[in-house]
């Protein structure tokens, strides 16, 4: 949960860092490293949300270590 999460943060930072450039997609002219930039935060992005990973993530967290009830 946490590295998925992380990872959409940094590519979050280094397209803003980038700038308009930085969503250029790989086959692009002028698309820093290639477009590797643009494919690494399309990635991050649909790592969040398989199946609903994070959410069920936290539903596990909360019901198991912190003994929250049920959230269904």
């Amino acid at each position: 949960m946490f590295a998925t999460e992380a990872a959409q943060r940094h590519s979050n930072d280094i397209l803003d860092i980038l700038g308009p450039e930085g969503v250029l997609a790989p086959d692009a002219a002028g698309a820093p490293a290639g477009g590797r930039f643009e494919e690494g935060f399309r990635a991050a992005v649909v790592g969040t949300i398989y199946g609903g990973t994070s959410e069920i993530l936290r539903e596990i967290v909360a019901e198991r270590h912190l003994r929250l009830p049920r959230n269904r």
